[in-house]
C-alpha cells in the first residue's frame, strides 16, 4: 500500500510540474525583447529617411514631415510598453492559476479514485479477511473430516465431505470420501452424476470405474438428463468416439436457449468433434455407446498392463493414486499422455494416445521413442516424491502394444 501511494504522489507531482511550469516562468524579458526589436526597426527607418534625403528622393519638407511622424510613433510605442510592463497595480494572474491547479488536481484525483476505484483493495485487513474466509472453509472441511473419522457409518456425512472436497479442488480426497459414502452416492441421479463428474476430473475427461457405471444407470433411467448427456459426450470425446460426442451434445443443445453462453460453448465443442470426424479420426457408430479403449489411428497409441509387485503391496494403500504416463525417451521430461487410476484397480489394462496430451505441441505420436512409467503417488501429487512407488518400460515406439509394466521400485 505504501508503494502505491508513493508512486501515485510522484505521478501527481510530475503532472503538476508539466502543467504549472509554463505558468510560472519569468516573463519580464518579453517586454524588453520587444522594445529592442522596435528600436532596431525605427533606427533602420531613420537611416532610410536620411538616405532618401541625400539621394534627392525626398525634399527637405517631406523629410521633415516623415521624421516628425516617425518620432511620434516612437514616443507612442515607448509609452505603451511602459504601461504594459511597468505598472505594479496589475499583477499577472498566471501564478494564481498554477496555485489553483496544484490544489484542485490532487483533490480531483483522490475523489475520482474513491468514486470509481477500489480503495478497499489497499486495506490489509480486507485482504486478510478474504484469506481468512478461505482458511475458515478449509478448517470447516477438515473439522467435518475429523468428525467422520469418529463416525465412519455416517454415509450422508461422507457424501457431503466429498462434495466439499470437490468444491475446494481436492479431487483425490473427494474420491476417498465418495468411496466411504458407498450406497449414499446412489440415492439420487444428482449424486450419482457427482461420482461420474469426479471420475472425469481424475481421468482427463474419461469416466472410469464406478463413475462410469453410475453414469450409465442415470442415462438408462433418464435418457434426457442434460448433465448426464454432457458427461457422456465428454467421455466419448476423450475416447476419440467423436460421433457419440456429437450425438450426446446435440441432444443437450436442443434443450438450451440458442443465444445462451452454455449453448455457444456446447456448439463450439460440437464443431470441434465434427472437425475431428472430418479429419478421419477414429469414431464409433451413433447407435453404440462409448467403450473403453476405443481404437485410435495406428502409431498414435501405446497400450499394455500395469501391476504392483507383490513385495511392495504392503507399502501402498488401495486408495493411493496411480499415474500411468508416457514421456519422450530423449528430450523434455514433460508427460506426453497421462491416465490416472488407483492402487485398488491394479492390475489394470491401459491405453495412452494423443487425446490425453497435456500440450497441443507435445503429443505421443510426435516422439521418436517413448518410456512408459507407472507411479504410485502416496500424496496424490503428480510430481514424484520420496516414498512413491514406480516402474517403467524400456524405450518403445509409438504404436507399441501388450506392454507389461511392474511397479517394483521405491522412489528415493
Amino acid at each position: 500500500m505504501t508503494a502505491f501511494w508513493i508512486s501515485t504522489g510522484l505521478l501527481t507531482l510530475l503532472v503538476l510540474a508539466v502543467l504549472c511550469w509554463p505558468l510560472l516562468r519569468r516573463r519580464g524579458d518579453a517586454g524588453a525583447s520587444r522594445q529592442a526589436i522596435n528600436a532596431a526597426i525605427y533606427r533602420d527607418q531613420f537611416a532610410e529617411l536620411e538616405r532618401d534625403l541625400t539621394s534627392g528622393v525626398l525634399s527637405e519638407a517631406d523629410y521633415g514631415n516623415a521624421r516628425d511622424e516617425l518620432e511620434r510613433r516612437v514616443l507612442e510605442d515607448v509609452a505603451a510598453t511602459d504601461v504594459a510592463t511597468g505598472s505594479p497595480a496589475t499583477p499577472s494572474r498566471l501564478p494564481r492559476t498554477a496555485l489553483a491547479l496544484a490544489i484542485t488536481l490532487p483533490l480531483a484525483a483522490a475523489v475520482l479514485y474513491v468514486v470509481l476505484g477500489t480503495p478497499a483493495a489497499l486495506d490489509p485487513a480486507a485482504r486478510e479477511g478474504q484469506q481468512a474466509s478461505a482458511a475458515e472453509i478449509e478448517k470447516m472441511v477438515d473439522a467435518l473430516a475429523a468428525k467422520l473419522e469418529k463416525d465412519p457409518g455416517n454415509l450422508e456425512g461422507w457424501a457431503m465431505l466429498g462434495r466439499s472436497y470437490m468444491v475446494t479442488g481436492r479431487f483425490a480426497d473427494a474420491a476417498k470420501a465418495f468411496d466411504k459414502a458407498g450406497a449414499a452416492m446412489e440415492a439420487s441421479s444428482e449424486m450419482m452424476l457427482q461420482v461420474a463428474e469426479l471420475s472425469a476430473e481424475l481421468n482427463q475427461g474419461r469416466v472410469e470405474g464406478r463413475g462410469r457405471e453410475l453414469l450409465q444407470r442415470v442415462l438408462k433411467a433418464e435418457p434426457q438428463n442434460p448433465q448426464a448427456l454432457v458427461l457422456a459426450g465428454t467421455d466419448a470425446f476423450f475416447r476419440s468416439n467423436f460421433a457419440d460426442a456429437v450425438r450426446h451434445w446435440e441432444t443437450v443443445l436442443a434443450m438450451l436457449p440458442p443465444d445462451s453462453p452454455d449453448a455457444r460453448n456446447l456448439a463450439a465443442g460440437i464443431e470441434k468433434a465434427k472437425s475431428q470426424l472430418g479429419a478421419g479420426k477414429a469414431s464409433v457408430s451413433p447407435n453404440t455407446s462409448p467403450k473403453a479403449g476405443a481404437e485410435a489411428p495406428a502409431g498414435k497409441t501405446v497400450s499394455g498392463r500395469v501391476e504392483l509387485a507383490l513385495a511392495l503391496k504392503a507399502k501402498a494403500s488401495p486408495d493411493d493414486v496411480v499415474f500411468i504416463f508416457a514421456r519422450a525417451a530423449e528430450g523434455p521430461r514433460m508427460p506426453l499422455a497421462v491416465v490416472r487410476t488407483r492402487v485398488a484397480d491394479l492390475p489394470r489394462e491401459f491405453t495412452l494416445d494423443d487425446s490425453m496430451a497435456l500440450s497441443p505441441e507435445l503429443k505421443l505420436s510426435s516422439a521418436g521413442s517413448l518410456r512408459i512409467e507407472a507411479r504410485v503417488s502416496r500424496s496424490g501429487d503428480a510430481a514424484a516424491k520420496p516414498g512413491d512407488l514406480r516402474g517403467e518400460s524400456g524405450p518403445v515406439q509409438p504404436g507399441a502394444r501388450k506392454l507389461s509394466i511392474v511397479i517394483d521400485k521405491v522412489v528415493e
